[in-house]
């Protein structure tokens, strides 16, 4: 049977789903999946598939009240997060600026990086952007706009691998361990953060963090950590598995929970909850669910490689289902080594109804890792399409006593604008 009339039936099927015998909904809606994944779902453990569903169901005031569903979650099963640091990093710059209370000195106050560590890459200039205008906001627009990486290294120095590890900690994320750059740095050169100065107008000095080293463990907590079967070195096969003791970590619920408390600060216990302004709420949100072409950044535009689902991969990813103003995914996504992951809150304005879903799959068929042979367009891409479409019609006919007022979020849209 054609795989399109498979999701034709599946979305009628779904109208009247009840959870399987001592399962749950997100069980029945996997179980209802095309054959094609199917596969997948039966080989956990072969793909490295973790699954989190969490649903919203807001009382009369509006409050969000949270159900959450998952599937072979396991923080002990580790995957490579890849730009699903974007985040966390993202979060604690603003924090961190905010903590340090310093006047003049904000998310705009031009910064410099002076490049001490040898096998540092980072610039204090930007081709699209003016000389005086690489910031800590600059940095996170791109960053969660189109996953920029030259970013995610300039907070990865303001911020300290000891300072932000300890941070996160302090707020309920105590599995996460931000341990490298992206920026050809490897292990023990990552304890290094270079030297960073923040100015303000003609040129005045607001801010200055010398040089640091940390002191926290250099590898990730579930070390040893070993990716795949065999391994590319300097262009050789390695006739072993990848080591990753040394790469980020973050597991899956955390990375969930901490964009729940993006979306939905109220909801974290106060003790918890990071040190942030409506401001910059409204900052990180906007950006998330930007699409290239609305950000007025012109090397994004429409004709210039980067698609309305550049970093949309649940529901859009395989462009089955189009980017459509009404239907916003708010998400982070990772990508590398064969691993794909997202992690997202949708949206829909129209049918007003709103959920959060998060994903990550390993899609290396042949177990190489570096090898650049990955099955990203062929299995991950339409399988999270065909996740986040299961979830998105059954939202849409869910019951719920009161749907929810989503106008807070609708005014990040450029359509509303």
């Amino acid at each position: 049977m054609p795989l399109l009339l498979y999701r034709a039936l599946f979305i009628i099927i779904i109208i009247v789903l009840p959870a399987t015998a001592g399962g749950t909904i997100l069980d029945s809606l996997l179980h209802l999946l095309p054959p094609p994944y199917q596969s997948v779902l039966s080989q956990p453990d072969r793909y490295n598939l973790q699954i989190l569903y969490t649903q919203i169901n807001r009382d009369v005031q509006n409050r969000p009240h949270f159900t959450h569903f998952s599937f072979h979650v396991d923080p002990k099963q580790y995957f490579y997060p890849a730009s699903l640091v974007k985040l966390p990093v993202a979060v604690l710059a603003l924090e961190k600026i905010n903590r340090l209370g310093i006047r003049g000195f904000n998310r705009r106050s031009r910064m410099k990086i002076d490049c001490d560590i040898g096998c540092n890459t980072i610039y204090d200039s930007d081709d699209n952007l003016p000389s005086d205008s690489i910031s800590i906001e600059s940095s996170i627009k791109r960053m969660l706009l189109v996953s920029d990486n030259g970013g995610y290294n300039r907070l990865w120095e303001f911020l300290t691998r000891d300072y932000a590890n300890r941070r996160l900690a302090e707020c309920g994320y105590g599995g996460i361990r931000l341990l490298h750059r992206f920026s050809g740095c490897a292990g023990l050169q990552n304890r290094e953060n270079n030297p960073i100065r923040f100015f303000g107008k003609q040129g005045k000095v607001l801010f200055t963090q010398p040089q640091t080293v940390s002191q926290l463990p250099d590898v990730n907590p579930l070390a040893p950590v070993f990716m795949g079967s065999f391994s590319y070195r300097n262009g050789l096969l390695i006739p072993h598995p990848f080591r990753a003791d040394f790469l980020n970590y973050i597991p899956l619920e955390e990375e969930h929970r901490l964009l729940i408390a993006v979306m939905f600060p109220a909801t974290v216990e106060r003790k918890k909850s990071f040190l942030l302004t409506a401001s910059d709420y409204y900052l990180l949100r906007t950006w998330m669910c930007l699409l290239p072409h609305e950000s007025g950044i012109p090397r994004y535009a429409p004709d210039s490689g980067y698609p309305d689902n550049f970093k949309k991969y649940l529901l859009f990813g395989d462009s089955t289902h189009p980017c459509v103003p009404h239907l916003r995914e708010f998400n982070v996504v990772g990508r590398a080594y064969g691993f794909m992951s997202d992690v997202a809150y949708f949206a829909d304005f129209d049918a007003r109804v709103e959920f959060f879903l998060s994903a990550v799959i390993f899609a290396n068929e042949d177990d190489i890792i570096n090898d650049d042979q990955y099955e990203y367009n062929s299995l991950a891409l339409p399988f999270f399409s065909a996740l986040g479409a299961a979830v998105c019609e059954y939202e849409k006919k869910r019951h719920r006593r009161h749907r929810p007022d989503l106008r807070e979020f609708l005014t990040m849209l450029p359509v509303s604008k």
